[in-house]
């Protein structure tokens, strides 16, 4: 039994059931359908482009599975790779130059644009020296552009689909309007006695009790139930050591010939489309081409709460006191815009901002993607497979041999992000 019909959850009864394809796999979700959490609210934007292997080797070998899937299944995934632009300062540049090196020298490639091509090309405004607001935020002059071609932007509900169609070609039963309210807890081996299990005893994981009933799983329950993992866990003295968080999308139509201009602007990618843009402070702008407009956000940490929230909600003074003035500081195209739409979901962040994989008493646990969820997915569901198969290295697609313990609790081994901006 999986807990959790988003990506990670699709993607790890995929996979169990690719590997053992006799296994009986129930997925059970509070929602009415698949991808309606988290994932349905996600920006849905990859790349490879991180310091830490752990996270190229999630992030490289899913983005290359969702490739091939497209490419070579000609399942669609609206996959794009129209690049991701950071746009840097002076200090920023200064402090990432020695590992953007370090980055060049593992055979990850980009292109530094100066700031000439910057405010030609994209209309972005470099020098905001003089500017009472700007240095009122403390915004400090774009320096150059670190462009990364092997990124780009996908939709969330067709990667959903496609995971959804292959389960359930594959005979997967799916559970909807099913909310857990806990996971049951029993002794290995009954006794008959009050209060089971005792603390000598060894206890397992073997069902889980919603409002229609108990159900219980004949051999292993995988809990992916993304933010709301720890709700399960917390009861039956389980730390999943990742907390949820608020996130909010705010989409912008292209309505003026200025926001045209830089959605569809030429010579960067294949797409004519603008890139995902990382501005200074953290907002980014990621190009919805399809839609005719721009979906904007940004990770507010300090001052945000670790809290769960059961249908989070945007709000709008968000985007017009926290994005909107260094939005359209550095792109003045955005002045007066307004989102025509809102959304909010919730991120599960991790101690180290890199997924928390792990067994225990006879339940695996895939949480803590902190936002990377869709770029990371397929792995994650190798990995969550190779650990219901016993095996000690999961096979990611690609190749690659992946030690299932280095993302669990005990033996946790993995390199620190420092690409951060």
């Amino acid at each position: 039994m999986v807990i959790g019909a988003g990506i990670v959850g699709l993607a790890s009864a995929f996979h169990i059931k690719r590997v053992d394809p006799d296994v009986r796999v129930l997925v059970v979700d509070y929602r009415f359908g698949p991808g309606h959490g988290d994932t349905g609210r996600s920006a849905a934007a990859f790349r490879t482009f991180f310091y830490s292997r752990t996270n190229i080797a999630l992030a490289a070998s899913s983005i290359s599975f969702y490739k091939y899937v497209q490419e070579e299944e000609g399942f669609d995934l609206g996959m794009k790779f129209v690049g991701y632009l950071f746009l840097l300062t002076r200090n920023q540049y200064k402090t990432l130059s020695s590992i953007l090196v370090e980055l060049q020298r593992r055979g990850l490639r980009y292109e530094l644009l100066d700031t000439g091509f910057l405010e030609e090309k994209l209309g972005i405004k470099a020098s905001v020296t003089g500017d009472e607001e700007a240095e009122l935020m403390g915004l400090e002059d774009i320096h150059v552009g670190v462009y990364v071609r092997e990124a780009g932007i996908m939709r969330p509900e067709k990667l959903v689909d496609y995971y959804y169609s292959r389960l359930k070609e594959m005979g997967v039963k799916f559970m909807f309007n099913t909310r857990v309210e806990e996971l049951v807890l029993e002794p290995k081996n009954k006794l008959g006695l009050p209060y089971e299990p005792l603390p000598w005893q060894e206890a397992m994981v073997v069902g889980a009790k919603t409002a229609k009933g108990v159900i219980r799983a004949k051999r292993k329950i995988v809990v992916a139930a993304g933010a709301r993992t720890f709700l399960l866990l917390d009861p039956i003295g389980v730390d999943v050591h990742s907390k949820p968080k608020k996130r909010q999308v705010f989409a912008i139509k292209a309505s003026t010939n200025e926001l045209k201009e830089l959605l569809y602007i030429k010579g960067l990618n294949e797409y004519n489309v603008a890139p995902m843009m990382i501005l200074p402070k953290g907002v980014y702008v990621r190009p919805v081409p399809e839609e005719n407009s721009f979906w904007v956000g940004v990770s507010d940490h300090l001052g945000r709460p670790f809290k769960w929230e059961e249908d989070p909600q945007p709000e709008q003074h968000f985007y017009i006191y926290g994005i909107y003035p260094v939005l359209h500081t550095y792109l003045p195209q955005f002045t007066n815009a307004r989102p025509e739409a809102s959304w909010a979901g919730l991120y599960d962040i991790s101690i180290d901002s890199q997924p928390v994989i792990f067994e225990v008493a006879g339940m695996i646990v895939a949480a803590g993607t902190s936002g990377s969820g869709i770029m990371k997915a397929d792995a994650i569901g190798r990995i969550v497979a190779a650990i219901y198969s016993g095996e000690k290295t999961a096979e990611l697609y690609g190749g690659e041999k992946f030690h299932v313990e280095d993302l669990g609790l005990t033996k946790r081994r993995v390199e620190e992000e420092k690409l951060v901006i």
